[in-house]
């Protein structure tokens, strides 16, 4: 038996193991839960002070209708990272922010105000506080495009895809979330499929100016805020998570402990 090669491959197995179990920042999978309102399930928390039209759990999903044509605020709820994600000092660290989702109307605004966003820091105060990764929707002829910015501050527009999606229709939805050393180099790549192993790219959202200090994760949210304009989507989720991506370093211990792409001769 060759103990060397044994070694190497528990040690390698168990890092790779580790890697995984450890990227996973928050996740929600509402068919666990009861119906109901959200805030005050498995974490979830209210953020910022609005109470009114509380988002809810119904028969595996989270959902909301919207305001209609009335810009109004309602209850945003946000789920905590034990961690502030922050950049890095070098190299690039991925984020995958992903939802499982249906949208049954279009917005009837130009601007949809974003239904999901990551917040900056994992408290729910709104001071320092910004939705970065905003998620939205906009209305398209017979259907919907999903739309994405990189900075939840003003001067970053929303980058938005050229597929038009069907109504009613479930869809994967990946936020692909590149932080990249160095200042205003982040960028997000949005992806749509019927399932997350089978998508395309959607739109890419980057910095248009480096003013901005680049963006740091602490929670995922859910939100109904208006942003001085109506939003009119009728929103579902069934799923939401955040995962932190193996560097490619990790995959490579694989390889180097013969694991992939090789087998031993007897």
């Amino acid at each position: 038996m060759n103990y060397s090669l044994t070694a190497a491959v528990a040690v390698s197995a168990a890092l790779i193991a580790s890697s995984v179990d450890a990227g996973v920042l928050a996740s929600a999978n509402f068919a666990n839960y009861t119906n109901g309102s959200l805030v005050g399930q498995n974490g979830w928390q209210q953020y910022n002070t609005q109470t009114t039209n509380p988002i809810q759990v119904n028969n595996g999903s989270v959902s909301w209708a919207g305001t209609g044509t009335t810009a109004t605020n309602h209850q945003d709820a946000m789920l905590a990272f034990a961690n502030q994600v922050t950049q890095p000092t070098e190299g690039t660290t991925i984020l995958n922010f992903d939802m499982v989702i249906r949208v049954g109307t279009a917005p009837t605004a130009s601007f949809g105000s974003y239904f999901a966003a990551l917040n900056q820091l994992t408290g729910t105060g709104t001071s320092g506080n910004f939705q970065n990764v905003r998620l939205s929707v906009m209305g398209a002829s017979d259907g919907f495009v999903f739309a994405t910015r990189i900075n939840g501050q003003s001067g970053y527009p929303l980058a938005m895809g050229t597929t038009v999606l069907s109504l009613g229709q479930t869809y994967a939805l990946r936020a692909e979330i590149n932080l990249v050393a160095g200042n205003a180099n982040d960028f997000v790549n949005l992806y749509v499929g019927s399932d997350f192993n089978n998508m395309s790219l959607h739109a890419t959202a980057s910095y248009t100016t480096g003013t901005v200090a680049d963006i740091s994760v602490g929670a995922m949210l859910l939100s109904q805020f208006s942003s001085g304009t109506s939003f009119s989507s009728d929103i579902s989720v069934d799923s939401m998570s955040v995962t932190l991506v193996p560097a490619p370093g990790a995959i490579a211990l694989l390889g180097a402990a013969g694991l992939v792409g090789s087998r031993r001769r007897r």
